[in-house]
């Protein structure tokens, strides 16, 4: 007995000395033993000793480690990991591994390599728009300009030709150069939305909706309940917004043939929510290996937020975003 006593005393001191936070639950899924870094990594309250007995998934402020934790005890138990969910402040990697009589959970913090990670992708996203923004000013002050005066100087010698058909043929080429100055200056638009920048993310998405209904002959469901005065949201995260569901309609069109799109966006708090969910009626295969998904992907990750993909299963798919929209994410 003594020695069972010494050997539970320095599990338990071992336990205590791990970086990691520690969870052990039995069969039916209540706590047997935990370290006190899990107090800090849940923002529990009170001594380890408190949460013994206690259901495991009471403990547990994760919506994601929960739903892992809630089908291992009930359809039999298997080993799983969690990366990167974020609990509070923090990030966590985190690990369930069968024992004999039931489960022990590693939750290891990756806050700072996470948060490294996302400081990268900002970077890299704000090098791509500012070489958008370079590209759409090019456009615009160049190409532009010089087909205008193309056309205009092919309308004045149109005026000075006597023979019919010749004339026709100046005024179709006039005709072809003007759909092209048109479709030049829609790609300038989207590779940089100035609406953004002089109205706001809401009145940006309204002109994106616009133009997409009419050159796809698409038609939008929409419950958009954002505002383009929003004190808390920066110029880069409406960007990023934007860029999102800019990202999503277009997977829909080119993957899907889609016809109709539903969109909303709730401001709840300090969270935004997005849904973006197409009528496809092709496969979606491309979209889930794709450069877009990865796109969209890491302008959530580098706003701190998470993005998910769901088959609707007839080659529709339906994306939804949460972006935590606070003061110290502004810059």
């Amino acid at each position: 007995m003594k020695n069972l006593t010494e050997g539970l005393e320095l599990l338990y001191r071992l336990i205590e000395s791990l970086p990691d936070g520690i969870i052990v639950y039995d069969l039916e899924g209540k706590v047997t033993l935990l370290n006190k870094i899990v107090l800090s990594q849940f923002n529990l309250k009170g001594k380890t000793s408190e949460y013994l007995e206690q259901p495991v998934r009471n403990i547990i402020s994760s919506k994601e480690i929960d739903a892992k934790i809630s089908k291992s005890i009930s359809k039999g138990r298997f080993n799983f990991k969690v990366d990167h969910v974020k609990v509070g402040n923090l990030y966590l990697d985190v690990v369930g591994k069968k024992i004999l009589d039931g489960t022990i959970l590693i939750c290891h913090d990756v806050t700072l390599r996470v948060e490294g990670e996302n400081h990268t992708l900002k970077n890299l996203i704000k090098g791509q728009e500012l070489e958008r923004k370079r590209l759409a000013r090019e456009i615009h002050d160049g190409v532009g300009p010089n087909l205008s005066s193309i056309r205009l100087g092919l309308d004045a010698i149109a005026k000075k030709v006597a023979e019919e058909p010749l004339k026709e043929r100046i005024n179709t080429i006039s005709t072809n150069i003007s759909e092209v100055a048109k479709e030049i200056r829609e790609v300038s638009h989207d590779l940089m939305p100035s609406s953004i920048l002089d109205f706001g993310i809401k009145s940006a998405l309204d002109g994106l909706i616009s133009r997409v209904s009419l050159s796809a002959n698409v038609t939008f469901e929409t419950d958009i309940n954002i505002t383009d005065e929003d004190p808390h949201l920066s110029s880069a995260q409406a960007l990023n917004i934007y860029r999102i569901i800019q990202e999503a309609v277009h997977n829909g069109l080119k993957h899907g043939k889609a016809d109709v799109f539903t969109l909303k966006i709730n401001r709840e708090d300090d969270n935004v929510h997005m849904l973006i969910a197409d009528n496809g009626k092709g496969s979606n295969s491309e979209l889930k290996s794709g450069i877009g998904l990865e796109n969209m992907q890491a302008r959530a990750q580098s706003m701190n937020g998470g993005l998910d993909v769901k088959d609707l299963g007839t080659g529709g798919y339906e994306v939804t975003v949460w972006l935590p929209i606070t003061n110290e994410n502004i810059a």
